[in-house]
Parts: structure tokens; C-alpha cells; sequence
């Protein structure tokens, strides 16, 4: 049985740290992780205790990056699932600009992403 929507993103956000993995719905395996966790993401930024939209930029670059490595930027042509809605219900409203800052990084660098909202209660942050 293959999933329609087989590579979906998904976002991990702590006070301290950010994590986005794309994961392969086919077998349930992670494919492309990143995080703030890693000593040479950490080491670039300077988020103290705290990461911030920027950290969450850098995080989806990196992702992008790793995707392109993979050859899956495109998701074998049927894209990258990624449902806002439930990505902000889950982290809360105050990770909405970090959430907002991997996708558009994402974006920026080439992978296509599939928005899976439901209605237009997510606004994008100004």
C-alpha cells in the first residue's frame, strides 16, 4: 500500500531547541533530519538560551540542503506534506514565526512543499 501523502514534515520546537525531520509514510522512517541540537548548527547561531525565527531559518536550510542531497527536494514529484494548522494547534501560537521561518526556508531553497490547510485561520506573520 502506498500513501498518497508520503513524505511529510514535521517540526519539534522547544525552548531550547528546534528540530524538523521529513519523515517517509511508506515505512515510517525519518529520511532528512535537522536540528539546533547538532553541534554545527549550534555553533553558528547565537541564540543563548533560547532560538529564535533566525535559528529556525538556519534549520531549514540545512533540511533544504540534506533534501537536495537526497534527490527528494521535489518528494519524487508529489512533494512535501506539511499541515500548518496542526503543526501551530501542536507547538502553540507563540512558534508560529519559527514555524513560518522553516517553510519559507524551505521554500526559498527549491524544495516544494504542499501546504495542507483545511481553512485560512493560520495567517502568515508580517
Amino acid at each position: 500500500m502506498t500513501v498518497l501523502k508520503r513524505y511529510v514534515l514535521r517540526l519539534f520546537i522547544s525552548i531550547k531547541y528546534i528540530t524538523a525531520n521529513v519523515v517517509d509514510r511508506n515505512n515510517g522512517r525519518i529520511v532528512v533530519t535537522a536540528s539546533t541540537v547538532e553541534h554545527s548548527i549550534k555553533d553558528s547561531l547565537e541564540c543563548g538560551r533560547s532560538c529564535n525565527a533566525k535559528a529556525a531559518a538556519v534549520v531549514g536550510e540545512v533540511l533544504a540542503m540534506r533534501l537536495r542531497v537526497e534527490g527528494l527536494e521535489q518528494g519524487q514529484g508529489r512533494g512535501i506534506h506539511v499541515d500548518l494548522n496542526k503543526e501551530i494547534e501542536k507547538k502553540g501560537f507563540k512558534n508560529r514565526t519559527k514555524i513560518w521561518a522553516i517553510v519559507n526556508s524551505l521554500r526559498n531553497n527549491g524544495v516544494k512543499l504542499i501546504l495542507d490547510d483545511d481553512d485560512d485561520s493560520t495567517s502568515r506573520p508580517s
